[in-house]
């Protein structure tokens, strides 16, 4: 290995290598080529710089005199025509008309990757005539993706024939642009991608906020809950000193309740409710209520102060009552028929 390394070059044995790694050479930038027209077909940012790119690069590895390409719809309807060196004017309208004759024809003949000749052309019925500067001799290639979907067409035009593998480069190629032609319709990418993403979270962010607001929006219902009396200080003392029962206060100044979580999410100490036990109406403030967190395993357990009533008496005695300005969250209204099938699952009522 080392006789290898430092032994005198050889003009000849060099000239063969080159001449010999000359047609590699060539397939790799042609290969190259087509993978960087790939990559730049799935960035493009809307259907005229697809057209530019196909019209302007692909003589890198397909040289042509001249490249006609034009999108359709599904059903073959050209949307527009790009020829490689005319600029869109008045002026230039006749070869674009030309071109978009061209593509129809080609849409409806149904051929594939096709060789252009002489013979073929002078078939067609066009009513702009054929270019003086054009060969009659070229290639047609279909925008058709896997599942056969036509999208458009590619025609390279050029007097020398082409090679069967530039026609397999042109197939994958056009299949890559028959997809880039779809993606940018459906807003896969492209401008309108990049403005339907923003939309995406636009919309995101709007559903957010008015989700949050909601939980702001109280809804008044009637919530029946479990009640008892908390026995005072006061009462507790005159029947442990053996006072007649005539003479044992009936007013507990407190309440203790049991109120579900889509009934009590709205309350806070000081929140007044009002409710009706055998026909008299009865108003309470909020002392006490456990976390708000405790309500979504358990009912909320609340103390409440008697604040107003007929008599100035609280009732003699409580099982259940009727609280009639409980505020839920509006969320939680709209859930409260799956919040109480969840809660009876999990016997939580």
């Amino acid at each position: 290995m080392t006789d290898d390394l430092t032994q005198t070059p050889n003009p000849d044995t060099d000239a063969a290598y080159q001449r010999a790694d000359q047609p590699d050479s060539v397939g790799m930038r042609a290969l190259a080529g087509l993978f960087l027209l790939e990559h730049e077909f799935r960035r493009v940012p809307g259907a005229p710089d697809l057209a530019r790119l196909v019209v302007n690069r692909l003589n890198r590895f397909a040289p042509y005199d001249c490249a006609v390409f034009w999108t359709c719809s599904p059903r073959g309807k050209i949307y527009d025509v790009t020829i490689s060196g005319v600029m869109r004017s008045k002026d230039t309208k006749p070869i674009l008309d030309w071109g978009r004759q061209l593509g129809r024809w080609l849409n409806k003949s149904g051929y594939g990757n096709l060789q252009l000749t002489p013979a073929l052309l002078n078939t067609l019925d066009l009513k702009q005539p054929w270019p003086d500067n054009l060969p009659q001799n070229g290639l047609y290639v279909p925008l058709r993706r896997e599942d056969g979907n036509l999208r458009g067409g590619i025609v390279l035009l050029r007097a020398a024939a082409w090679s069967h593998p530039v026609r397999i480069m042109l197939d994958q190629l056009a299949e890559a642009a028959a997809y880039t032609v779809e993606a940018l319709e459906a807003g896969v990418h492209g401008r309108k991608g990049a403005r339907r993403g923003f939309v995406k979270l636009a919309t995101a962010l709007v559903f957010t906020a008015l989700l949050s607001a909601s939980f702001f929006i109280p809804i008044p219902v009637n919530v029946d809950v479990p009640a008892r009396l908390a026995v005072s200080a006061a009462t507790q003392a005159a029947a442990s000193s053996g006072a007649a029962p005539s003479r044992v206060p009936r007013a507990p100044a407190q309440i203790d309740l049991q109120i579900p979580p889509q009934g009590a999410m709205a309350l806070r100490p000081g929140s007044r409710l009002k409710t009706r036990v055998n026909g008299i109406d009865y108003e309470l403030e909020v002392e006490h209520i456990t976390p708000w967190l405790a309500g979504l395993f358990a009912d909320r357990s609340i103390r409440a102060r008697l604040v107003g009533a007929p008599d100035g008496l609280a009732p003699p005695e409580l099982q259940s009552i009727t609280i009639e300005n409980a505020a839920m969250p509006l969320p939680l209204y709209l859930l409260r028929g799956p919040i109480s099938a969840m809660r009876g699952a999990l016997s939580l009522n």
